[in-house]
């Protein structure tokens, strides 16, 4: 929705009222990617990853608002060529040579500063869910929110929790058995926070496993898109059939699809009815927020 600026005090992003059309997806940069990046030989830093030091943007890496680094090249054989910034005295920018030792972001005072934004964003995103349960209450059989493990699922898990109310509405976790154990460490947090204020959360999984599917399809790729449809839109929809009773069951998922993940999911819009599924509505209330947001 809004444009952002890096911020010099914090090493944080700043909104700003700007609209954008388009978003360059900042992502944090935390010292374990520096390390295997090789930071480490110009730059000074504690060796931790509870808290990021910086932003990139596709190869470009910003540290305080300013451009320190981007890597050229790489590959799946071939380790990307990391090229420090300098400046006009040749020296690099926030170098170890001259004694600087990088700060990790100030995570708290970064949410304080964006925090008015924030709130007319969430606030409005909550009004759409509302909207949207209201609009189909009476009409069907479930509501789930479909959860990935992701940033986006847990922004839109915690919306939906704000603006329904706890019997209204399933969590489902697709799990293809294939996720990274960070996204598994997540859901099992999610889980525990689901099971503490009531909220259901299911977890779905097919009967195939990975390797066996692997062997018989080859591995998921563009042009061969079997592993959504064999490990998680299948398995979440026996589940729900499981839930309601219903083989013929009629549903709605809020799903944290975004505009700007990628140029086909530039033309979504919020509400389609049986896209993915025939007979599934789904809604995407986080279609228009951007990744810094």
């Amino acid at each position: 929705m809004y444009s952002y600026t890096f911020d010099v005090e914090t090493g944080g992003i700043l909104l700003n009222s700007t609209p954008t059309n388009f978003s360059k997806e900042p992502r944090p940069v935390y010292a374990q990617e520096m390390n295997i990046l090789g930071f480490g030989k110009y730059w000074s830093y504690e060796d931790q990853n509870d808290v990021p030091y910086m932003w990139a943007e596709s190869n470009i890496y910003w540290y305080k608002g300013a451009q320190i680094a981007k890597i050229k090249g790489g590959d799946l054989y071939t380790k990307p060529e990391l090229q420090p910034v300098r400046d006009e005295n040749g020296e690099v920018v926030f170098g170890s040579e001259k004694g600087y030792v990088l700060q990790p972001v100030d995570i708290k005072t970064m949410c304080t500063l964006n925090e008015d934004l924030l709130s007319v964003i969430e606030d409005s995103t909550v009004k759409k869910i509302v909207k949207e349960y209201e609009k189909f209450r009476d009409k069907l059989d479930i509501f789930h929110v479909a959860f990935s493990g992701g940033k986006d699922s847990a922004v839109l898990l915690d919306l939906v929790k704000k603006a329904l109310p706890k019997d209204s509405f399933v969590v489902i976790f697709g799990d293809t058995g294939m996720e990274f154990p960070d996204t598994y460490e997540a859901v099992r947090h999610t889980k525990e926070q689901c099971d503490e204020d009531g909220t259901p959360f299911y977890m779905a999984r097919s009967h195939f496993n990975p390797q066996e599917s692997w062997e018989l399809f080859g591995p998921p790729s563009r042009t061969l898109r079997w592993c959504c449809s064999v490990h998680k839109s299948t398995p979440q929809t026996l589940k729900m059939r499981e839930i309601t009773g219903k083989n013929d069951y009629t549903g709605l998922d809020y799903v944290g699809v975004r505009k700007h993940e990628s140029l086909a999911r530039s033309t979504y819009e919020y509400e389609n009815y049986g896209k993915k599924q025939k007979g599934q509505h789904s809604f995407n209330p986080l279609l228009e927020w951007t990744s810094a947001e």
